[in-house]
């Protein structure tokens, strides 16, 4: 199963769909969200040509009755009609991602990679992770995988979050992976939380404390600082019964995986989590030469050593002879910088207007130049909208600008390494560069817009000057306005009683 919560994203969907046999490894996509935005994207299921396109399956919009905008992540995964939708191994896709990595190359990793695990989990696996006809409980015991990507480099928005990651390098193939695999960059995940927890664990403790117990058991780590959750992850099947004892998860990526990770190396922490419950895999007494094991099979055990040799998941602990849960791993992929595939998180207007930017420097799919290379986020055509409604006199820079359809632009304007959504109307003599426009926004004659983000149906009135700013949607800037780099205008709606009444000229405001 394949699903996105909170809202959709649109990501390429034949990225995600393959199988040797031509048919859809994806059985079922599901689309979560609160019951409130359920009509709008039910519209846009119907009518937004980006989405009607889209092959098969169609995606099926949940909708959740305690859902809300402010639920966990792991909350979500917990509530009834989510827990019923999700019957076997699932992704998780978030909605402000944008990825051009294609999906197969990380499902293929992870089944790869699982396979070759079996030597140190015990766990066999199935051949088609997203079968949910599958009963054998014993072929879903398998790890999951999460997505990170460098958030410092030189293209880089300041501020962007962060997480702090510790990790350690899996087991070397006999055989090396082909050129075009990322195994090569997958590891074992053995802690993940937010720069911020770290700065509060750090300043609560006077420092940052590390276990003896993980040294012990990885002598060598990787601790990453600059890399961010992508927010993708496969999942086993198993992990929704983790999250359902453990009322208190709520975030997948600090809560689920944090935790999980934590497991890994911890001492008696997955029987905390009850994983060990989860999987049916309780400390059970040393067989018996020729005593059948749960897969219906007789285990070989070693005579001279009177010790089994068949993967075990009860290892010894550091504390003293009594034998210890160890869960299937949480492997992490580290997109590697840079990168001719975008992996981003865009929940920020800063990294809106970056990713956006980035997108309309792309090559066109449809006729690209001989030297350029379009992507899967290329769009078709740059200039979308018909050549009538650009008027004479005009300068459009084509290789950075996106200007979508029945979008109108008057003499002597100036546009620039910018995005301009649908049914936009540019005045004459505006201009306007490295910002971003959705649809029906309005910019009057000789208004100048540089790196500002504006929502839906704004107008900008005659000779505005704005930098840096942003706008809410349906929100009118006056004429001559003067926006300072950092600047935010919004109405502010939802005032109690008894702040003052409020006037006409006081309804919207200009600042944080």
């Amino acid at each position: 199963m394949c699903m996105y919560y909170r809202l959709l994203i649109t990501i390429p969907q034949s990225a995600i769909r393959k199988d040797g046999k031509g048919s859809d490894n994806y059985q079922e996509i599901n689309l979560v969200s609160p019951p409130s935005s359920a009509k709008a994207l039910e519209a846009a299921l119907l009518q937004n040509p980006h989405l009607t396109s889209l092959p098969q399956p169609r995606a099926d919009l949940l909708t959740p009755k305690d859902l809300t905008h402010t639920t966990g992540t792991a909350e979500l995964l917990r509530l009834p009609e989510v827990q019923a939708a999700i019957t076997s191994d699932f992704v998780v896709l978030p909605c402000d991602s944008v990825c051009e990595l294609p999906g197969e190359t990380l499902l293929d990793s992870w089944m790869v990679q699982q396979s070759s695990l079996v030597g140190t989990t015990g766990f066999s696996l199935a051949p088609d992770v997203f079968n949910p006809k599958s009963v054998n409980k014993t072929d879903r015991r398998r790890g999951g995988l999460g997505v990170w990507f460098v958030t410092k480099a030189e293209d880089s928005v300041k501020g962007t979050e962060t997480d702090f990651v510790i990790t350690t390098p899996l087991p070397q193939p006999t055989a090396p992976p082909p050129s075009a695999s990322l195994r090569p960059h997958l590891s074992k995940l053995l802690y993940a939380i937010t720069t911020d927890t770290l700065r509060d664990i750090t300043e609560a403790k006077g420092g940052f404390p590390i276990r003896n117990r993980l040294i012990q058991k990885h002598g060598k780590v990787r601790v990453l600082s600059s890399c961010r959750a992508a927010h993708i992850y496969m999942f086993p099947h198993w992990i929704l019964d983790v999250i359902k004892r453990n009322e208190k998860f709520d975030s997948i990526s600090e809560d689920v995986v944090g935790w999980w990770a934590k497991a890994g190396w911890q001492d008696g922490l997955a029987q905390k989590l009850h994983m060990d419950k989860a999987l049916d895999q309780s400390i059970q007494k040393p067989k018996m030469h020729g005593e059948v094991n749960d897969n219906g099979n007789s285990e070989v055990v070693d005579l001279n050593n009177l010790t089994s040799v068949e993967p075990s998941t009860l290892l010894p602990s550091a504390t003293g002879n009594k034998a210890s849960f160890a869960p299937p791993p949480m492997l992490c992929y580290i997109h590697p910088h840079p990168s001719s595939d975008l992996i981003c998180r865009v929940d920020t207007p800063s990294l809106l207007l970056s990713t956006s930017l980035y997108l309309a420097s792309l090559p066109p799919s449809s006729n690209p130049t001989p030297d350029a290379t379009p992507t899967p986020l290329s769009h078709p055509n740059k200039i979308a909208t018909d050549p009538s409604l650009i008027a004479p006199r005009t300068t459009i820079h084509a290789p950075s600008t996106l200007i979508a359809p029945n979008t109108s632009v008057a003499t002597y304007c100036t546009i620039k390494s910018s995005c301009i959504g649908a049914n936009c109307i540019i005045g004459e003599g505006a201009k306007i560069t490295g910002s971003l426009l959705m649809d029906g926004v309005q910019v009057e004659a000789k208004a100048q817009l540089q790196g500002c983000v504006l929502g839906r149906r704004c107008v900008v009135g005659k000779g505005a000057k704005l930098e840096g700013c942003e706008i809410q949607e349906g929100f009118k800037i006056e004429d001559g306005t003067v926006g300072l780099k950092g600047e935010k205008f919004c109405i502010f709606e939802g005032l109690e009683g008894g702040l003052g009444d409020v006037g006409e000229d006081d309804e919207t405001t200009n600042g944080d």
